[in-house]
């Protein structure tokens, strides 16, 4: 075969992808050696719009066939890190540590196009995840802030809340409420420790250990350790909704008409005993507790249900139901421990905690701390466990934590995601109120594959690769498709559809007259002549379909003629 002819059948194959699966002839050219390896690699890359990864694919499996969720009440919720780092797209462009693999990068590039973004796009982007994910509330990681200029680190700062805020206004999104989350490593240990010796650590040698021997009887030695933890991170976080910020006051969580507050474990700062002395921490933990009680109180003036990690009750047996209003167990990824969730009782409450995946030190050949997501099987086994034992709330790891391979946004990982959308697909698929929602947007640039015959973003925004993405400019902050040509498709693998009827919205701009066409499974919704709308954006029915039961179904949106731009559509039932 020559060189021409070749990249003539990869142009074909390509161009035609879509017609080719359908008509199942790909499996009889590939039995028959018909298709070289160098094609394979170009329709699989015209498939997905991503460059194929040095590292082999793994197998992957088709869609899971739909399974019948059991109706349930939890209230789901994901923990997020919003390190500077993050934020800015530089860890996840440093590709991991001496030690760890990044396999789980965000989809959404920050660091690339660093110039033409701004930090506020980091939260909008991370609002509309999970908006479309369907989670009931989001728990951003709070590491506090020293009042000192010189000690300052943007690894958790509270104030960044307000930004977080600005997006959720910004798109109106009401029912997205907040818990706030205490990293009690950072935002006690290693804050007191930075501040007073300029090392930021949290984990303490027996002669540099966590001052809190002296604390029950030495207001002193209380308050040393007591104001990182209340006045430089706690009390910071919650003045995001209070006083003169209290008309976002509604966005918080509240358990019983109590804002919910979780705070992180005590293992790697305090020991379980010292000089023999089992354990340390005896009614030392209550007095921290119920300070904080007592100060939300005086506060704000409302009582707080802190949801502590059982780590604290291992260390002081006074921690009990009568000090915290529930607990959890965390998780624990270790040698010969295949459950990657927890769930804990107490009082009335039944607290679950869970990861898709887990994986560090990678590079040393280390799987002791490993979680397979067995192609999100692992988060669906966890999710039906808290149905099975009536979860009252659930806490996700962690949604943007590609340091432990453990995050649910939209990922280019093509080891341990199948396609980008995938984490928060099932996360919406167990949403007890969004799993098939009155209305659904899907933004254009989230699609998982996509066929662009333009090289490179023309936009410069969002994302890497081929797809042509810009600023929508439109009634909220958001990006677009950008640049489009007659050919070029976008597809999401599968969308949720309520029985009986939908129509699909379609957002667009354009400065001439184009068409489109929707494909649902394959099946063509008919082309929709969109009208020049003079470059400004307008929302048009694209598409009616009707199905006998609600269901998960591969959407792909194709551009017939013209060059319009999309922003988002939405799935709408009738």
């Amino acid at each position: 075969m020559d060189f021409t002819h070749l990249l003539s059948q990869a142009s074909f194959l390509c161009n035609n992808k879509d017609r080719i699966c359908n008509m199942k002839t790909l499996k009889l050219m590939l039995s028959s050696a018909i298709i070289p390896a160098a094609l394979l690699l170009c329709l699989y890359s015209c498939n997905s719009g991503e460059d194929i990864p040095d590292a082999v694919r793994p197998q992957k499996p088709s869609v899971e066939t739909e399974k019948e969720i059991p109706d349930h009440d939890f209230l789901m919720g994901s923990l997020f890190g919003f390190e500077k780092d993050v934020r800015n797209g530089r860890a996840s462009a440093s590709g991991g540590t001496s030690a760890t693999t990044f396999y789980n990068r965000p989809l959404f590039e920050m660091y690339e196009f660093r110039d033409a973004v701004s930090d506020q796009d980091w939260w909008d982007n991370l609002v509309e995840e999970y908006l479309y994910a369907g989670l009931d509330y989001m728990i951003p990681n709070c590491r506090g802030c020293l009042p000192r200029a010189d000690r300052y680190t943007d690894h958790g700062d509270p104030a960044h809340i307000q930004k977080l805020l600005n997006a959720l206004e910004d798109r109106g999104a009401k029912d997205m409420k907040i818990a706030i989350f205490d990293d009690a490593p950072a935002s006690w240990a290693a804050a007191l420790n930075f501040d007073q010796n300029g090392r930021y650590a949290f984990d303490m040698a027996a002669g540099d250990r966590y001052p809190i021997d002296n604390i029950l009887d030495d207001e002193e030695a209380f308050q040393n350790i007591y104001k990182y933890i209340w006045d430089y991170n706690i009390k910071l976080a919650f003045d995001n909704f209070y006083g003169e910020n209290q008309k976002y006051n509604d966005f918080l969580l509240r358990i019983d008409g109590k804002p919910l507050l979780f705070v992180w474990s005590p293992n790697g700062f305090v020991n379980y005993e010292y000089d023999g002395v089992k354990p340390v921490c005896t009614k030392r933990f209550k007095k921290i507790f119920d300070r904080i009680h007592a100060d939300f109180r005086e506060r704000y003036g409302e009582e707080l249900h802190i949801c502590a990690d059982k780590a604290f009750q291992d260390r002081d047996p006074y921690v009990t139901g009568k000090v915290v209003e529930s607990m959890n167990d965390w998780f624990v990824a270790a040698p010969n421990n295949s459950k990657s969730y927890t769930l804990r009782s107490v009082n009335k409450y039944n607290v679950g905690v869970a990861c898709p995946g887990f994986w560090i030190n990678d590079k040393k050949g280390d799987k002791s701390m490993f979680f397979d997501p067995n192609h999100g099987k692992r988060l669906s086994e966890a999710l039906d466990h808290f149905i099975s034992y009536k979860a009252s709330f659930v806490m996700l790891e962690g949604f943007t934590d590609m340091y432990e391979n453990a995050a649910y946004f939209r990922s280019t990982d093509s080891v341990f995601y199948d396609y980008p959308n995938q984490r928060l697909n099932i996360l919406r698929k167990y949403s007890s109120r969004n799993a098939y929602p009155e209305s659904m947007n899907v933004e254009a640039e989230s699609c998982d594959r996509y066929f662009d015959r333009s090289e490179g973003n023309s936009g410069r925004q969002y994302r890497s690769g081929d797809l042509d993405v810009s600023r929508a400019d439109d009634t909220y902050r958001s990006w677009c498709v950008c640049d489009t040509e007659a050919g070029e498709w976008l597809e999401w693998v599968e969308l949720p559809y309520s029985a009986g009827n939908s129509v699909i919205n379609l957002r667009y701009r354009s400065s001439a007259e184009s068409k489109v066409k929707f494909t649902v499974d394959g099946k063509d919704c008919g082309e929709k002549t969109l009208p020049s709308t003079g470059g400004q954006w307008k929302t048009v029915t694209a598409a009616t379909l009707e199905f006998d039961k609600k269901g998960w179904h591969k959407t792909v949106l194709n551009v017939v003629s013209g060059s319009p731009d999309f922003n988002w559509f939405s799935i709408d039932r009738q």
